[in-house]
């Protein structure tokens, strides 16, 4: 997967870098088209550090660019996903209005460029709630250890197993030993009584 990702990572982040810069070189054909959309929402929120829709579109642009420039490089892709997926959202509510167009061909080509940003969008908030290359270390790192704990289990099984045979072989080997001896002092018992017999056979003779 990581030459996939490798190869990703800068189509990705290409529309955002180039976007910024464009934007960041003449902000001002952009802040004319989102200006009716955007002034009435940002005089309604206070904490914004300004209410100029140009010096907005300069801050999204700078922002565009810092995170396109992350995606690239590949660092911090969740915060750097969400961050992408958040711009998008202006993007949606403002630009590509194809319902307002009244020429066919030029509502189909808004309409197209409205559902890219929405599959982009959907993308990365896919990407962004993937697992982390934290939480990858950490399951792989787990199931590492699950695999060592399964193998020092089995290996102690094999131990015990191991030890329970050569154990079973000794008191084998100790109950043929004793076997054999117990016939060596019977066949012992047997010569000696026989030769006793014949003494006595002599004697009486």
């Amino acid at each position: 997967m990581r030459p996939i990702t490798t190869l990703a990572r800068p189509l990705v982040a290409a529309p955002y870098i180039i976007t910024g810069l464009e934007t960041l070189r003449d902000p001002r054909a952009r802040a004319e088209e989102v200006a009716p959309t955007v002034k009435p929402i940002a005089d309604r929120l206070d904490w914004l550090p300004t209410k100029d829709p140009e010096t907005l579109v300069r801050i999204q642009g700078a922002l565009s660019l810092g995170t396109g420039a992350l995606l690239l490089t590949g660092r911090f892709r969740r915060l750097t996903t969400l961050l992408l997926a958040a711009q998008l959202v202006p993007a949606l509510a403002t630009e590509h209005r194809y319902w307002t167009e009244d020429d066919p061909e030029r509502r189909a080509n808004e309409r197209s460029h409205l559902l890219k940003n929405a599959s982009l969008f959907g993308a990365l908030l896919m990407v962004a709630s993937g697992p982390s290359r934290s939480q990858r270390a950490a399951h792989l790192m787990r199931k590492a250890r699950e695999t060592q704990i399964k193998a020092g289990a089995e290996t102690k099984a094999v131990r015990r197993q191991t030890a329970a045979e050569i154990k079973n072989a000794r008191k084998e080997a100790a109950r043929q030993v004793r076997d054999a001896r117990r016939q060596g002092a019977l066949k012992a018992a047997k010569a000696r009584s026989g030769k006793g017999s014949k003494v006595m056979k002599a004697v009486r003779r």
